[in-house]
Order: structure tokens, then sequence, then C-alpha cells
């Protein structure tokens, strides 16, 4: 995982006091959105996800104010993912009351053991593709057995996920190039944008 330290290596220069204050701004407007649906929902399990984003995006925003050393918050930032990935499929087995099938939870395992190798082995390209599909995997799993006037938030959901991976990939590969163009532009805000919508998303399809 030496090839990429987050929050080092994102795409916005860093500044003296808040190290990088355009992506803590975007993300302090989704830590409020994730509130305000966290004081909408009506179902445990709803609360519990939605809660679980809350931690992810609180950690997530630190990291861009403070740049702590070496790889400590990529680890907890990671760690996190897998959390929130269990609790949303804890809120979606509840939501459809069907439970995943022991294929399903066999795939999943075997993509927690790629993911888990990926991040110590291969590089940031292949571990956070890995904890991504885990995350499509439940969306894609759950979507036959959502009441179809809900399916369209899915959809929606899936096709932000692609665009961070794909706007990841992008800033991963063309980073220095887009600085060297237009060296004050913060490129990782335009990322953490599409987290905001994808986080109104989830939050809105779960306190429906």
């Amino acid at each position: 995982m030496k090839d990429y330290l987050f929050p080092f290596s994102t795409c916005e220069k860093p500044k003296k006091g808040i190290a990088q204050p355009w992506s803590v701004a975007v993300n302090v407007l989704s830590i409020f959105i994730i509130l305000y649906f966290l004081f909408q929902v009506k179902q445990w399990y709803s609360f519990l996800l939605i809660f679980s984003l809350l931690i992810f995006e609180c950690v997530h925003t630190f990291s861009h104010v403070i740049h702590l050393p070496n790889y400590l918050q990529l680890n907890i930032i990671h760690t996190l993912a897998y959390f929130v990935n269990f609790c949303y499929l804890i809120a979606f087995y509840n939501l459809t009351k069907k439970s995943p099938s022991a294929l399903f939870i066999t795939y999943l395992f075997v993509l927690l053991c790629i993911d888990v190798y990926a991040f110590f082995f291969l590089s940031f390209v292949y571990y956070f593709s890995s904890s991504l599909l885990i995350f499509f995997s439940i969306l894609t799993y759950y979507y036959q057995y959502i009441p179809k006037d809900k399916q369209n938030y899915i959809l929606i959901i899936l096709a932000l996920g692609v665009t961070i991976m794909a706007l990841f990939y992008n800033e991963k590969l063309n980073c220095g190039k887009m600085l060297s163009l237009m060296p004050n532009f913060p490129f990782h805000a335009v990322l953490e944008i599409a987290g905001l919508l994808i986080f109104y998303f989830i939050c809105k399809f779960f306190t429906l």
C-alpha cells in the first residue's frame, strides 16, 4: 500500500491550518446532510447504517483537516469501510427480510480476503477497487428484493459509486498533470461532491 498515502496523496495541495479546506467544506456539508437524515430514521437498522456513515465521514473529514504521519488515517478509514459495509448488509437484510444465501456470504468472504491481501501487499488501486466491489455486490444482490418504486435509488447509488471510482482512478493516474495545469484547483473536492451525493441518496433511501 506504499504507493498511496491518504490523505497526503489526494489531489488538493495541502495548506497551513486546515490542510485541504475545499475538501473539508464539502465533507462538513455531507456531515450535516447525514445528521439531518439520522434524526428522520424510524428503524434501528437504518439508524445503525446512517450512524456508521456519520462516523466514517467525521473521521474522513478530520483527515483532510489535519494530516497525521504514516498510514494511521488510511488504516482507520479502510477499517471503517468494513464496518459500513457490514451495516449495509444488516440494513438490507432487515429491510427486505431476505437472508443472504450461503453462496453470497462465501462470495463476500472471498472478496474480503482479497481486499485484506490487496491492502497489505498490493497497490491502492486494487484494495480501493475490492472495497468498493463489496459495496456494489451488496447493492446488486438486494436490488431484486427492493420494491420497484425504490429501485431507482439503488441504480443512482451504483452510478455514483462508479463515478467515484472513476474519479479516484483519474486522480491516482493524473493528479500531477492536473496540478501542473491548475496548481491551485482542489480536484479532490470534485470527488467529495460525488461522495456528498451518494451519502444523500443512501440516507434518503433508508429514511423513505
